[in-house]
């Protein structure tokens, strides 16, 4: 193919911007290309600016920021707005980060503005090849970032859902003109580069606090919240903590969905009460990520963009998230997590606790290299009737399951095991467990990603 030249398939389109660096499949910073804003508000000028017009909803935070988004875009897709969401990473398709009310990007819109980012890519490689000390070379989370915003200035939205990718102050989406900014919870995650403690990480988090911009947060522990709260306060951004601010009852929780009555916003805002909100993504801290939505639909409300209450009910109760505490109906049922670090794991052991405490727990485990495998093995593999660790194949971040296999040395032979892939894995557990335990994979977005891939293309065997 010629450098430059007009691509004809969505393979061809998905294969160009994986061809650029990519981040997501290195993890691992490069000292010659640091992490910054210049070369993100340079890609999009040339392309016309289109992340000006759009009113952006910016969320961050190290876990919740895509349950958050995708809870915001349902509601206000249902309030009868046209409303974009672009989110990372994806699961099985990568049309699945940009949408427009809950639907993915056509394969021949995506293809059309690929074909758009082509010749202002090659300009700019080409300028960075006649000037090596001034890189211009936009990389993948950059292009899909640009895809993101032309696909939403096309199409006219009237808000964009933006789930930051890494941090938040130099993320290539903190060029966004936000109207309300969200940030979840803070814990340690992506240390090398944020941060190694939670203050550290919540001041990068805290960089897409825009200047006058109402902020929502959720950071419940002391000292992250001091950081966010102080940088607003410089920024003269209006502040709601959802933790302090938005007080609720919890009527009801089960595997499938929480339902919370006399829901009261106070802080800043106007004084709003609901009766009862029934929450449609399981797991208790959910409640914690609708809140936050509440908190900016308030906000939206308040500069003059009406939600109506029936469809705020319509949108937390209907929303769909897969891979969050995910159930797949089968004998034995499968609960797919994306948990990755030692906290969501809590929250995951927390659920099971809760809900499944009558099951036999059989674990399928695989992890990538920049996170803390140890640890979240340490908190899951005695909870276990088995253990099984494997190695996702379609990202080079992996573990290799016989590292992970090792760290679990002190785990009784006859409950560990180890798979080369996430198939063989399924396919060993699935013949261990008895048909009214419960599998549940958990570790990473890329082996969810996997196991969820051939589930659903083989519901019934792998």
């Amino acid at each position: 193919m010629t450098a430059g030249a007009p691509l004809l398939t969505f393979a061809d389109a998905q294969a160009y911007l994986y061809s650029r660096f990519d981040f997501e499949r290195t993890m691992v910073a490069n000292p010659s290309r640091p992490f910054k804003l210049d070369r993100m508000l340079e890609l999009s000028n040339r392309l016309g600016a289109p992340h000006q017009p759009i009113k952006a909803i910016h969320i961050a935070g190290t876990k919740g920021k895509g349950s958050t988004a995708v809870m915001t875009a349902t509601v206000l897709t249902k309030a009868g707005y046209k409303t974009g969401l672009f989110t990372s990473p994806h699961l099985e398709n990568l049309r699945q980060r940009f949408q427009i009310n809950g639907e993915l990007c056509s394969e021949e819109e995506f293809i059309q503005l690929v074909n758009q980012l082509i010749p202002v890519v090659t300009q700019m490689d080409l300028e960075s090849e006649n000037h090596p000390n001034h890189d211009l070379k936009p990389t993948f989370f950059e292009l899909t970032t640009a895809l993101a915003f032309l696909l939403f200035q096309k199409n006219q939205v009237d808000f964009a859902v933006i789930e930051v990718g890494l941090g938040g102050r130099l993320d290539s989406t903190n060029i966004c003109n936000s109207i309300v900014t969200g940030i979840t919870s803070i814990s340690l995650d992506h240390t090398s580069l944020l941060g190694n403690t939670v203050e550290e990480i919540a001041i990068e988090k805290a960089g897409i606090i825009k200047q006058g911009i109402p902020l929502v947060h959720g950071c419940q522990q002391s000292e992250p919240r001091q950081q966010i709260e102080a940088i607003a306060h410089q920024k003269s951004a209006p502040s709601l903590n959802a933790s302090r601010d938005i007080q609720f009852q919890i009527k009801e929780q089960t595997k499938h969905y929480s339902t919370v009555k006399d829901v009261t916003i106070a802080g800043h805002l106007s004084p709003k009460v609901w009766p009862e909100l029934t929450i449609g993504l399981p797991g208790a801290h959910q409640i914690q990520n609708a809140m936050i939505v509440l908190g900016i639909i308030q906000c939206l409300k308040e500069q003059g963009y009406p939600v109506d209450d029936p469809k705020v009910i319509d949108g937390l109760a209907n929303v769909s998230c897969p891979g969050r505490l995910e159930q797949i109906d089968q004998q034995p049922e499968i609960l797919l997590d994306v948990a990755h670090n030692p906290d969501s794991i809590d929250k995951l052991v927390a659920f099971l606790q809760q809900h499944y405490s009558e099951k036999k727990w059989h674990l399928i485990f695989g992890c990538s290299q920049d996170k803390q495998a140890d640890v979240m093995l340490e908190k899951l593999s005695n909870r276990f009737a088995s253990v099984t660790v494997t190695q996702f194949q379609n990202n080079p971040r992996a573990i290799g399951s016989r590292e992970l296999y090792n760290m679990l040395s002190s785990q009784p032979a006859n409950s560990l095991f180890r798979e080369s892939s996430p198939g063989t894995a399924l396919i060993h557990v699935r013949q261990l467990a008895n048909p009214d335990d419960l599998i549940v994979v958990t570790g990473s977005f890329y082996l969810v990603a996997e196991i969820r891939e051939i589930l659903f293309a083989h519901p019934t065997s792998a």
